[in-house]
Formats: C-alpha cells, structure tokens, sequence
C-alpha cells in the first residue's frame, strides 16, 4: 500500500522495552572486545548488510483502483504516476514488498476526499520507525571537510536508487518476490520515460551532487535526469560544510518524466517525498564505546519494530 502507515506500525512496548533491557545489561558485563563482537553481530544480523543492496526503487503504479483501505472502491490518485518507492526487505523473504514514499494520495472523508500530492509516508527515514535523520559522516577525497551521507549498516542510508524492472532478470529469490509483490503493482514499464528529480526545497546548508561532487541544483526548481526507460542508475551525495551548525536537515523532491518526444503523453509526476539528515557533535573518544553501545541499541530496536510492524504495509 502507499497512504497508510497503520499497518506496518504496531508496537509491543514489552518486546521492546525487553530488548533495551538485555542489551543494556549485557553491555555492563561485557569487556570490550565482546562489545566490539556485538558490533558486528549486529551488522551481520539478518544476513546482509544495508551497504550492499538497493534499498530505494523508482516504479509506475499500475493499480486503477484502491482495494483495501479507508478509500476502497475508489480510483486510486496514484495511478499511471512515477513513484519513489521503498524496499522493505522482511526476515521472511516471501513478504518482501514496496513502501511508497512519493505517491500521491486521498485525505478527508471517503464521501468527499481531496486528492493530494503527497502521503503520510512521505519521508526517509519513515516516521512511523521513529528512527532519527540519516547520519551525515566526515567525508575524504573530493569530499574532505564535508559531512557526508554516507551507506553504513544504518537503515536507510544506502542511497542507491533503480527502476523497479532492473529486479525482473534477478537471479536472487528475494529480488523476485520483493518485484512480485502486491500483485505485480510496481511493474509498470517506464520505456520512452525520461526520468528527472526536481528539487522542490531545502535546508540552507545541505547540497546535492554526484560521486565527484558536482552540484545537481543550483537552485529549488531545478530537475536533474537521473535516466531513460528501465535502465538507470542513481547514486547522489547530500552534504553540509564540517562547520555546519548541529541540527537537522532536509531536502524535498519530487519525480518528473521529461520524456516527451514524438508527442509522447508523459507519466504522472510521483508526490512529494523528503530525505532527513543530521549533523551532530563529533563524540570525543572517551564516549566513543557508550555511543557504539547505543548504536547497537538503536540498531536492534529499530528491527524490532520491523519484526512486530511488518504486517501494515504489503
């Protein structure tokens, strides 16, 4: 589904709050070097790490009408739109499916709803996990003296970005049933599409470019060709200044299809979406293990608030 959260967000304080507890007890026992085998438990948990899969997908929505839902029965406002979607990849590979994060949606009541042009889940990271903004690191290179987002095994932090038919020839189990998900919905061709992503606002502070640091924007406004049809691919870099002051930043967007020749009809532009990034004080080495202990926590209650939330959005 694209509107509603209320099904992949159904928190068991107890689990949770276990959770904390084992973990935080552990870490009193533990000497460092178990902390450290922690660490990369925790990395190596489910069997992959963020840094090495696609986690965001842009599709063509090919479902007309809503079946399930406040607004059943009606058309569905994101039909024959580009989408930005989200790859929610499940412990059980044969629930895999797609979260939608810029699609368009209904709000109001069924008897006389508004159309608009965007979702409640309309963010990355997505609200209902609670998981603060994306972590931008010290970069190197042609990025030195630069917070960076960079991939880590932080959810969400793998920028990487593909149609959803670059899945269609893989030879991974879970690609094919993540692609076959909610009924093929996401299988739509966007052959003769040209695909763009204008930006629509940003924090002062925060830039955009590619892998050798060249600008996507100079301005909001502005549309960037990320590619052609069902081959591309997507991979951009957000920063700020080393200096830039603690906080949060942000940037919206949304997907536009230039494709025009030969008077061809473009596809609906996608809804809006956001990306939320935070730049936050350097920790001083002496608090260095603590906040590894609190990465771990962090780490293992964002999964489990997968694990009991899957259920709200296939």
């Amino acid at each position: 589904m694209i509107a509603s959260n209320k099904t992949c967000f159904l928190k068991q304080k107890t689990q949770t709050g276990n959770a904390f507890a084992s973990i935080a007890v552990s870490f009193l026992v533990t000497t460092p070097l178990v902390l450290s085998t922690a660490l990369t438990s925790a990395q190596a948990d489910e069997g992959h790490t963020h840094t090495d899969e696609t986690e965001y997908f842009v599709g063509l929505d090919t479902l007309q009408v809503l079946t399930s839902g406040t607004y059943a029965g009606l058309e569905n406002p994101n039909y024959n739109r580009l989408t930005f979607l989200y790859a929610h990849r499940e412990e059980n590979p044969t629930t895999n499916h797609f979260h939608g994060i810029g699609a368009y949606s209904y709000s109001g009541s069924k008897d006389s709803p508004t159309i608009t042009s965007t979702n409640t889940n309309n963010r990355i990271p997505e609200p209902y996990t609670q998981q603060s903004p994306l972590t931008l690191l010290p970069g190197t290179g042609v990025f030195s003296g630069r917070l960076v987002s960079t991939p880590t095994n932080e959810e969400y932090s793998n920028l990487k970005t593909q149609p959803v038919l670059s899945l269609k020839n893989s030879t991974e189990s879970e690609d094919q049933y993540l692609f076959n998900s909610s009924n093929r919905r996401w299988q739509g061709s966007l052959q003769g599409a040209t695909t763009g992503l204008q930006l629509v606002s940003i924090s002062d502070g925060l830039n955009v470019t590619d892998k050798s640091g060249s600008n996507l924007f100079n301005s909001v406004g502005d549309i960037y060709t990320v590619g052609s049809s069902d081959n591309f691919y997507f991979n951009p870099t957000f920063w700020t200044n080393a200096t830039a002051p603690l906080g949060t930043y942000s940037a919206t967007f949304k997907l536009i299809d230039n494709g025009t020749t030969n008077n061809r009809t473009a596809l609906g532009e996608s809804g809006t979406f956001s990306f939320d990034f935070k730049v936050e004080k350097v920790p001083e080495p002496t608090t260095t293990i603590g906040l590894g202990v609190l990465g771990v926590v962090a780490l293992s209650l964002s999964r489990q608030r997968k694990r009991i939330g899957n259920e709200r959005m296939n």
